[in-house]
């Protein structure tokens, strides 16, 4: 029985783009006073959202929708919907993306897919 090969679709040659999870917190006695703190850099395959992702952001108000897929880390940092993406990217330069859905793949561990939206 002869199987033929097929290559992984994502592979570390098309991380190129460099990507850093964030959150907000206080940082005063006043509210409204919000300090980022840098949570994890990595980098990431950048790429438009497919029609499933889009469906999924049917629900949320997004102006943009950017779909990303990240080396998994195996325990050292947990993508959640509570955290912010800064793409390095001039194309998304200013603009701060909220993490929407968060895919791990089960079977391969070795990619997570993390839909992103620019709410309004």
């Amino acid at each position: 029985m002869k199987q033929k090969y097929n290559p992984p679709k994502v592979h570390s040659g098309k991380l190129r783009t460099a990507v850093e999870f964030y959150e907000y917190g206080t940082s005063g006695p006043e509210p409204g006073d919000y300090e980022k703190t840098s949570l994890f850099t990595c980098f990431a395959e950048v790429y438009n959202s497919s029609m499933k992702d889009l469906e999924l952001l049917s629900t949320v108000e997004t102006k943009e929708a950017v779909t990303i897929t990240i080396r998994d880390t195996k325990g050292e940092y947990t993508v959640t919907n509570k955290h912010f993406v800064e793409i390095f990217d001039y194309r998304y330069t200013g603009k701060r993306f909220n993490v929407i859905d968060v895919r791990h793949d089960v079977t391969n561990n070795d990619f997570v897919t993390v839909v992103l939206g620019l709410k309004s």
